[in-house]
């Protein structure tokens, strides 16, 4: 069995993984979730490996959602992955769920994606990326009306392609238009962003672009639930 990549994601409003083998989907699974990511994530990945039909000594990489998002949600998918290195020569790399969010929509029309995710405490997590998912500018913690103020061209919104959870705080006429917590990073996207990077030399750390309200609980490995 050649070796293949497992992807994971638990950032956001889902737990999710996915295993490519040369770019072939060998399993997928998405679960909508905001809370009980750690208690989920390793019966997740047993299953996607079952589904798969390999074990944990046949992949040759792991790639990981490093934020920003959620504090504990971030830190429970960095925590699995690093735990399944444990004993094995197993690179980790990492992609911003802002990157993995502007791989999983794409637009044939629009001149960039502007991703936007809900940060709370009345602040949206973002970036502006090109079509090829490159960011234009770096990732940005703000107010919905600092967002408004600082996007080019906002008088020609047909330019962008608007993607995420923040979309409704920044343009709140836009509510009814879809339901935006719905978008979510595909597992699959996130795997194939992470095979084009090199591997890295140590563990890839979280990306949270602000302080923690509160020290989050200590979140131990629990990837020896899942058999290699």
């Amino acid at each position: 069995m050649p070796a293949a990549i497992l992807a994971l994601d638990t950032c956001l409003q889902s737990c999710s993984a996915a295993i490519l083998d040369d770019q072939q989907t060998l399993a997928k699974i998405m679960e909508s979730r905001e809370r009980g990511h750690a208690e989920r994530l390793a019966p997740l990945v047993s299953e996607a490996l079952q589904a798969a039909n390999i074990g944990v000594v046949d992949l040759s990489r792991i790639v990981v959602t490093i934020g920003p998002g959620s504090f504990t949600g971030v830190r429970v998918g960095l925590a699995f992955a690093r735990g399944l290195t444990v004993g094995r020569d197993l690179p980790v790399v990492g992609i911003t769920t802002l990157q993995a969010l502007a791989a999983t929509y794409s637009s044939q029309v629009s001149e960039q994606k502007v991703v936007l995710i809900d940060a709370r405490r009345g602040q949206v997590y973002g970036q502006i990326f090109d079509q090829s998912n490159e960011p234009r500018d770096a990732a940005f913690v703000l107010s919905p009306d600092e967002v408004r103020n600082s996007l080019p061209d906002l008088d020609k919104l047909a330019k962008h392609q608007l993607i995420g959870s923040g979309v409704p705080l920044v343009f709140p006429d836009l509510v009814e238009k879809e339901d935006w917590r719905a978008h979510q990073p595909d597992p699959v996207a996130i795997a194939q962003l992470g095979a084009k990077l090199p591997d890295m030399d140590v563990a890839p750390s979280a990306m949270y672009l602000r302080a923690a309200d509160a020290k989050p609980a200590s979140v131990s490995p629990v990837a020896r639930s899942v058999g290699g």
